[in-house]
Order: C-alpha cells, then structure tokens, then sequence
C-alpha cells in the first residue's frame, strides 16, 4: 500500500530532475510513511536512444516490510515496478508462477515480486489473474513501452497526463513524447508542463452529481484511468486500452438460482471474501457502525480469526446524537467479543475541510468523507489495515432509491396530480425527513425511468444551474446531465428497474463517490482499508440477483436472511442512518463565516463563474430553514476550497 507517480519522455528534449521527481514524491508522503523510493534511469546510464524514465514510491509496508520489497523494484530484465494495493491471492498466484518457471530465484515473500513476475509472464492479461485492490504501472525496457492498470471496481486511483503540446507528439501514433502519472492529483502538479486549464464539462457534472466521473477530472490534459482498465503506451504504437472487468455480467447460472441457494451463496461468497482480504504481516482491524454491512464484516472477521487471537473493531460518534452510532456498534462488539474501540469526536470542521479538499485534488462533495476521515485518523493509531463495509448497498440493496423505482414503476398512474400536489405541502426540510425523500420520489414519477432514477442523484437540477452559473461559464457547458441517464439506458436491456438501477450504481456512484472518497480519506493517515464486498466473485453473484430477491420485506433480503442469525435483532430492525455528519447545522454554525468568506472572496471561483444572487438565496434559505440545501452549499464550498488549494500547489 502506497502511492506512486512517475514521468516517461520518449523525447530527449524534456529533461527529468530529481527535484521534480522528489516534489511528486513529497506530495505523496501521507500516503506511504515507511519508506520513499526514487529511480532515474539515466543516472545509471546516458544514451540519446533510450527513453528517460523517472519513477517515485512511497511505501506503507503491509506485507513483507522487510526492505527487499521496496518500489521501484526490477527484476533485473529491464522491467521496473510501481504499485499501490494489495494482491490478495498472491500466494496462490507465485505457487502458479513457480509450476510454470522453476528456474526463477525469489527474492522476496511478498506480492510485489509477484505481480511484477505476473506481468513477466503473461504481459497485460495479468490482471486477469489478480483478486485485489491495485494500481500499477511497469516500464519495460526492452520494448520502450509503459502498461498501467487498475483494480477491477476503482479501489485505488491512477492519474494521467500527456504533454499537452501539438509539437510534443508522434503523428503517426498519436503517441506523447511524454506522460505523468500519479496516485492522486495533486502529485501533477508538480510536472513542469501540468496544464491547469480547467475542464467545464468535468464541472457541470460536479454540479450535477457531486464528483467527475472518469476518464474525465477537473483539468482538460488531465485523465483518471477507468476501473477495470489498462493503458499501454509506447511512442512507436500510441496509445491502446482495455476493459477486463464488468462489474454487472453476471455469472453464467444467475438465472437458475432459487431463494434457498441464493442465501446459502451469499454467506459463502461474504465469508470467503472477509478471509481473503486478512491477508497481512500487520494487525487487521474493522470499520463497525452496527449496521448491517459493517456488522457483518465484523462477523465474518471474528469467524475467521482464530479464537486466541483478538479482533479490533472501531467506532466513532458526534455530540449529535442523530449522528452517533456508536450505541449500536457497542452492542455488536459485546456480542461478538471484538476488541472495541469508540470514539467521540469534536470535530474542527473549519481546519478539516482543506485537508480533506487538498487530498481529493478536485471538486468532491460528499461530507460522509469527513467522518471517514475522522474514524480513519483514530483506527490509524492502533492498526494500519481495516476492513470496511462499503457496496453492501449497490450489491444488495441497501438505498430507498431502490425501493422507490419499483413503487414508482408499479403505481405511477395513482402518484401524479392530485397526490404529488397534497404531498407537496407537506412540512419538512431536512435531507433525511420521510416527507423530503416522498417528494423527491413524487417529483420525478412523470419522467421515464433513466431521467427519473438521475434526479434522485441530482446535487442541482437544470432549473438551479440556470441561474447559479454565470453566461460565460453557460456557453462553455452542457447543463442536460444526460450522463446518468446514458448510463442507465446502457444498462438497461434484461434487467428490470431495480437490477438497472443497481447497475447504474455500481459502474457510476460506486467507483467515482464512496471508493474514490475511502481511499482519500483514510489515506490521508496512512490507513490501508480493505472493502470484502468488492471481491469480484461476490459482485458477479450480486449482479445476477433479481428485485424480488433484494427488496421482498425489505431492503437487503438476502444479507438479512443469510446473517441474521449470528447478530443482535436490532441490527437488523434499526432505521438505516448511513455515514452522515450534521452539515446542515454546521453550515448556519461552525463552518458559517468559512462558507461566506470563501464564496464571496474578491477572487473566488464562486464570484466569476457563478451570480451571486442566487448563492445568497441558497444561503439565506438555508440559514432560515426554509430549505436544506446543505448538500448544495458543501458542494460550493469543496469547490471553492479545491480552487484555493490547487492555486496554492500550482
């Protein structure tokens, strides 16, 4: 576990230093404490002919901490490799390596060697072979070519960059005479040709959905490799990618199953997803909420480690009590008999929110990143490794929107008119409140089913970006938001409602939101979390489940049926309350005087591109309760605390 970046030029006009190199790597820090790594090929040898390959790691030694497994690491034969993850089934994979070439001489035991021995041996298809959470890049020498990769659901990112000049590319190919790359954003910054021209369509769709979904990020020259996707690269051939993953083919029986089977499956497919990912040579800890998916986890974890040996569970909780957990997560530890740990946080919101900001190098508006940041940077101080539950709820579930396109579907005839108009007056502001979510359901009844199931995810709809953003930044933009419902449409065909929408999430607000958000957060201290619900055996079995077997008497059937029995009846009872933070009071207490100055500073990105009018509506309306726009006004304020910090690094 690490980060990672690098610059390959195939021109000898672009010089690398390593005072770039080490800049890149110093931005990198937070993410590998235990070690840095620095190697520049030309200070071992000088040839005009040969491409000049700079590559940086910083280490958080997990597995095999011994120095033999430090990045860049070579096998001697002119391949060098960079990795960020872990390789869960390594050791499955060197048995296999060590049948098909007995000749090679192991330097290490862990699963560096290994992967980079993978690409050795079967090139670009070796991440077919691979069960885990990565993103790698190898140079090979012989072939002066450059092969990225990343994990099958986007765990962990990759950054890319051409160099942005006409005159710095092959005609024929397509080639860049050079490419950066980086585990995250703000390591770019530090290439000396870093366009920060900024990507107005990769805007308009924050606005839209709350994060930029790949390829695309914040800056026009600036690329996010997909989930599931490598990159090739080489001066002579250009540019070739591949997909070899997807998330939503389900396996080749999903239609055969039954109900007994499907449960029985489920526990399987958990508990063997749980045991893969203990994989380590540090002590493994566990994200617990007390809700269902971490509960689970927590189960499977304690099932799976010996009885003598301790499991560490973790928890945090707010003064809120609408936002503590921590009463449930206690109860499931003392059932378990898990080593727990809670912790209640008095959170300095307004110091917190640049870091945060700083660490995802664009716009991001999820606030459940805070609390993830806060319950990190506590599990961080006694273990280095935790399992997490995320994507419980887009492989089994989990989310009202669910139920709501199968309401919506079946009674939308008796929902319009008279009914939406009656529910409409209906008191009730806060985000949460069950009048909210009927009218944000009851708004969209009319709209076919992609449209409908994309304003249920709109951070501002077309009516609020017409008169947020300013003409100029109009003329350069596209406010339709047809992404969302492209991506449906893409998934639609055999599937019902349900299965779609789960569809949608798991290739869109799955990779882009709550994995890209766990990986910032929690790397920002150092902290290696594993999601078992990731494991791709146990995503294709979900990707073959109908609506009838997720939602019949309720959300996560399946889970619910296949657990319940081995943890507490409240667990399983209790209202869902998801990673939240109290942002709207926040927002009209602690964080109002940030809000206001950063919005309405003389050179904010908020004063020239968006009209002020309709931001101190927004504001006002929140401060007075008539609206909770609390979602909104974060996203406002991320950008512009994105905009000041990349001013800053630039």
């Amino acid at each position: 576990m690490c980060g990672f970046a690098g610059i390959v030029a195939w021109d000898q006009g672009h010089r690398l230093s390593h005072s770039v190199l080490e800049k890149m790597s110093a931005r990198l820090a937070h993410r590998g404490p235990d070690g840095a790594g620095l190697r520049l090929n030309h200070d071992e040898e000088v040839r005009h002919d040969r491409p000049q390959v700079g590559l940086v790691h910083r280490r958080l030694a997990i597995l095999d901490p011994d120095p033999r497994s430090d990045q860049p690491f070579t096998d001697g034969q002119g391949r060098w490799l960079v990795f960020n993850g872990e390789i869960y089934n390594f050791r499955e994979l060197r048995g296999t390596l060590q049948k098909l070439d007995s000749s090679y001489q192991w330097k290490t035991t862990g699963d560096t060697e290994v992967l980079l021995r993978a690409f050795a041996q079967w090139g670009p298809a070796c991440v077919k072979h691979l069960n885990g959470m990565f993103a790698f890049a190898v140079w090979d020498d012989r072939n002066r070519s450059l092969f990225m990769a990343r994990d099958r659901m986007g765990q962990k990112p990759l950054f890319w960059a051409m160099e942005p000049r006409a005159a710095g590319m092959n005609a024929s190919t397509g080639a860049p005479m050079a490419i950066a790359f980086a585990s995250e954003l703000g390591a770019l910054h530090a290439v000396p040709w870093f366009n920060a021209l900024t990507n107005y369509g990769a805007l308009a769709d924050y606005l839209c959905w709350g994060y930029i979904p790949s390829p695309a990020t914040i800056y026009d020259s600036v690329y996010k490799l997909a989930p599931a996707e490598t990159l090739t690269i080489s001066f002579e051939k250009g540019l070739q990618t591949d997909e070899y993953f997807n998330p939503n083919l389900p396996e080749e029986d999903a239609a055969d199953i039954n109900e007994t089977t499907a449960i029985t499956r489920t526990r399987k497919l958990v508990e063997q997803a749980v045991a893969r990912q203990l994989v380590s040579d540090v002590p493994v800890g566990c994200f617990l909420s007390g809700g269902i998916d971490s509960s689970i986890i927590a189960l499977a974890m304690r099932q799976a480690v010996p009885k003598d040996q301790p499991v560490y569970t973790f928890s945090i909780g707010f003064g809120d009590r609408k936002y503590d957990e921590t009463p449930f997560a206690a109860e499931v530890a003392r059932h378990l008999g898990t080593t727990h740990q809670e912790f209640i946080v008095s959170p300095n919101v307004a110091d917190d929110l640049p870091k945060l900001a700083a660490v995802f190098g664009e716009p991001f508006a999820d606030s459940s990143a805070l609390p993830t940041h806060y319950l990190s940077r506590q599990t961080r101080q006694s273990v280095k490794v935790a399992l997490s539950g995320d994507g419980g709820d887009e492989l089994f579930g989990g989310y009202d929107r669910y139920r709501a396109m199968a309401f919506t579907e079946r009674w939308a005839g008796m929902l319009g008119g008279p009914v939406r108009s009656v529910v409409s007056k209906l008191p009730g502001t806060h985000p949460k409140a069950f009048t909210t979510r009927l009218k944000r359901m009851l708004a969209g009844v009319d709209l076919p089913p992609p449209a409908r199931y994309a304003s249920y995810q709109r951070l501002f709809d077309a009516r609020q970006l017409q008169k947020l953003i300013s003409a100029a930044f109009l003329e350069q933009t596209n406010l339709s938001a047809q992404w969302l419902v492209l991506e449906f449409d893409r998934w639609t065909a055999g599937r019902d409602v349900v299965q779609t929408a789960l569809a949608v999430d798991r290739s869109t607000y799955l990779p882009h939101d709550l994995l890209t958000k766990l990986d910032r957060a929690s790397m920002l201290h150092a902290l290696e979390v594993r999601s078992p619900f990731m494991d791709p055996d146990l995503v294709r079995f979900a990707a073959g489940l109908n609506a009838k077997m997720l939602l019949d008497g309720g959300p996560k059937r399946l889970l619910r049926k296949a657990f319940s029995s081995d943890l507490p009846r409240r667990v399983f009872s209790r209202p869902k309350m998801g990673f939240a933070v109290p942002m709207g009071h926040w927002l009209r207490g602690p964080l109002r005087s940030l809000l206001h100055d950063a919005l309405f500073a003389q050179q904010s990105f908020c004063s020239t591109h968006f009209a002020r009018p309709a931001v101190e509506r927004m504001i006002e309306q929140h401060e007075h309760k008539e609206v909770d726009h609390s979602q909104r006004l974060y996203a406002l304020l991320m950008l512009e605390l994105w905009h000041t910090g990349s001013t800053d690094a630039g």
